[in-house]
Protein backbone atom coordinates (compact mmCIF):
# COMPACT_ATOMS: atom_id res chain seq x y z
CA UNK A 1 0.00 0.00 0.00
CA UNK A 2 2.46 2.40 0.93
CA UNK A 3 4.88 1.80 -2.11
CA UNK A 4 1.49 2.21 -4.35
CA UNK A 5 1.10 5.53 -2.73
CA UNK A 6 4.63 6.67 -3.18
CA UNK A 7 4.62 5.41 -6.80
CA UNK A 8 1.69 7.97 -7.24
CA UNK A 9 2.99 11.00 -5.56
CA UNK A 10 6.20 10.13 -8.22
CA UNK A 11 4.04 10.31 -11.00
CA UNK A 12 2.37 13.07 -9.65
CA UNK A 13 5.81 15.09 -9.18
CA UNK A 14 6.84 13.94 -12.98
CA UNK A 15 3.52 14.73 -14.55
CA UNK A 16 3.94 18.37 -12.74
CA UNK A 17 7.66 18.58 -13.93
CA UNK A 18 6.70 18.03 -17.12
CA UNK A 19 3.58 20.50 -17.25
CA UNK A 20 5.65 23.08 -15.94
CA UNK A 21 8.65 22.83 -18.17
CA UNK A 22 6.43 22.67 -20.99
CA UNK A 23 4.56 25.80 -19.81
CA UNK A 24 8.09 27.64 -19.53
CA UNK A 25 9.07 26.80 -23.42
CA UNK A 26 8.05 29.28 -25.92
CA UNK A 27 7.75 29.41 -30.00
CA UNK A 28 10.92 30.34 -31.19
CA UNK A 29 13.09 27.61 -30.43
CA UNK A 30 16.63 28.29 -28.49
CA UNK A 31 18.22 31.02 -27.67
CA UNK A 32 20.99 31.55 -30.58
CA UNK A 33 24.05 33.85 -29.66
CA UNK A 34 23.91 36.23 -32.94
CA UNK A 35 26.80 38.53 -34.47
CA UNK A 36 25.68 41.86 -35.73
CA UNK A 37 25.31 40.61 -39.15
CA UNK A 38 22.94 38.57 -37.94
CA UNK A 39 20.75 40.86 -36.51
CA UNK A 40 20.52 43.73 -38.80
CA UNK A 41 18.05 44.11 -40.71
CA UNK A 42 14.31 43.84 -41.53
CA UNK A 43 12.30 42.06 -39.18
CA UNK A 44 8.25 41.72 -39.13
CA UNK A 45 5.98 39.11 -38.39
CA UNK A 46 2.38 38.39 -39.80
CA UNK A 47 0.71 40.63 -37.86
CA UNK A 48 2.36 43.99 -39.65
CA UNK A 49 5.13 44.63 -36.50
CA UNK A 50 8.17 46.05 -38.51
CA UNK A 51 11.69 46.46 -36.97
CA UNK A 52 14.64 48.06 -38.97
CA UNK A 53 17.78 47.73 -36.99
CA UNK A 54 20.33 49.02 -39.07
CA UNK A 55 24.33 49.26 -38.52
CA UNK A 56 24.95 52.73 -36.62
CA UNK A 57 23.39 51.36 -33.56
CA UNK A 58 20.16 52.62 -34.20
CA UNK A 59 16.49 51.47 -35.18
CA UNK A 60 13.02 52.29 -36.78
CA UNK A 61 9.77 50.60 -35.86
CA UNK A 62 6.16 50.54 -37.07
CA UNK A 63 3.35 48.73 -34.96
CA UNK A 64 5.42 47.00 -32.37
CA UNK A 65 2.26 46.34 -30.53
CA UNK A 66 1.28 43.89 -32.85
CA UNK A 67 4.61 41.85 -31.20
CA UNK A 68 4.61 43.23 -28.00
CA UNK A 69 2.19 44.27 -25.26
CA UNK A 70 3.82 47.98 -23.72
CA UNK A 71 2.75 50.30 -21.46
CA UNK A 72 0.43 53.12 -22.21
CA UNK A 73 2.85 55.76 -24.11
CA UNK A 74 5.63 53.57 -25.07
CA UNK A 75 3.97 52.81 -28.82
CA UNK A 76 4.70 56.00 -30.08
CA UNK A 77 7.92 56.08 -28.39
CA UNK A 78 9.12 52.99 -29.42
CA UNK A 79 9.14 54.29 -33.48
CA UNK A 80 12.77 55.09 -33.26
CA UNK A 81 16.11 54.45 -30.93
CA UNK A 82 19.63 53.24 -30.46
CA UNK A 83 20.00 49.32 -29.82
CA UNK A 84 22.49 47.36 -28.12
CA UNK A 85 23.66 43.57 -28.39
CA UNK A 86 23.82 41.89 -24.83
CA UNK A 87 25.46 38.76 -24.27
CA UNK A 88 24.53 35.78 -22.29
CA UNK A 89 26.22 36.18 -19.13
CA UNK A 90 28.07 39.36 -19.27
CA UNK A 91 24.93 41.54 -19.97
CA UNK A 92 27.50 43.58 -22.67
CA UNK A 93 28.42 41.73 -25.92
CA UNK A 94 31.96 41.72 -26.24
CA UNK A 95 33.03 44.60 -28.29
CA UNK A 96 35.64 42.34 -30.90
CA UNK A 97 33.25 40.25 -32.57
CA UNK A 98 30.35 41.11 -30.69
CA UNK A 99 27.55 38.40 -30.48
CA UNK A 100 24.57 38.22 -28.10
CA UNK A 101 21.79 36.43 -27.54
CA UNK A 102 19.92 39.75 -26.87
CA UNK A 103 18.77 43.25 -28.06
CA UNK A 104 18.20 46.15 -25.73
CA UNK A 105 16.12 48.63 -27.64
CA UNK A 106 15.67 52.06 -25.89
CA UNK A 107 13.79 54.92 -27.55
CA UNK A 108 14.61 58.05 -28.23
CA UNK A 109 13.65 60.97 -26.50
CA UNK A 110 12.91 62.07 -22.91
CA UNK A 111 14.71 60.28 -20.31
CA UNK A 112 11.00 59.03 -19.11
CA UNK A 113 10.98 57.24 -22.40
CA UNK A 114 13.21 55.02 -21.13
CA UNK A 115 10.62 53.17 -19.12
CA UNK A 116 10.12 52.20 -22.94
CA UNK A 117 12.70 50.06 -23.59
CA UNK A 118 11.83 46.55 -24.72
CA UNK A 119 14.27 43.65 -25.54
CA UNK A 120 14.06 41.86 -28.37
CA UNK A 121 15.23 37.92 -27.10
CA UNK A 122 17.07 36.07 -29.70
CA UNK A 123 16.55 32.25 -30.58
CA UNK A 124 16.45 30.06 -34.08
CA UNK A 125 14.16 27.61 -34.56
CA UNK A 126 13.76 25.57 -38.18
CA UNK A 127 12.78 28.59 -39.64
CA UNK A 128 15.65 30.39 -38.72
CA UNK A 129 16.76 33.18 -36.17
CA UNK A 130 13.41 35.13 -34.51
CA UNK A 131 13.84 37.99 -32.35
CA UNK A 132 10.76 37.53 -29.47
CA UNK A 133 9.92 41.49 -28.28
CA UNK A 134 9.49 41.28 -24.33
CA UNK A 135 9.58 43.90 -21.67
CA UNK A 136 10.36 41.54 -18.85
CA UNK A 137 12.81 39.04 -19.34
CA UNK A 138 10.59 36.29 -17.79
CA UNK A 139 7.75 36.78 -21.24
CA UNK A 140 7.19 34.71 -23.53
CA UNK A 141 6.10 34.65 -27.38
CA UNK A 142 3.56 33.14 -29.15
CA UNK A 143 4.64 31.64 -32.69
CA UNK A 144 2.39 34.63 -34.75
CA UNK A 145 4.38 37.18 -32.50
CA UNK A 146 7.92 36.17 -32.91
CA UNK A 147 9.87 38.84 -35.79
CA UNK A 148 11.61 37.18 -38.51
CA UNK A 149 14.41 39.31 -40.89
CA UNK A 150 13.70 39.83 -44.41
CA UNK A 151 15.33 37.84 -46.75
CA UNK A 152 18.28 40.71 -48.66
CA UNK A 153 16.88 43.23 -50.84
CA UNK A 154 12.99 42.51 -49.32
CA UNK A 155 13.49 44.59 -46.40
Amino acid sequence: MAARFVLSIRSSCALAISALLASGCSAGGSSFEASRNDIVGTWSNPKGARLVIEQGETFRAEKLTKAVAVQDGCAQALSSGKWLLLGDHTGVARTSDPQGSAIDLHPNGRSGALACSVLAKIAKDRAGINLCLVEDEDQTCAGGDLLRKAPPGRG
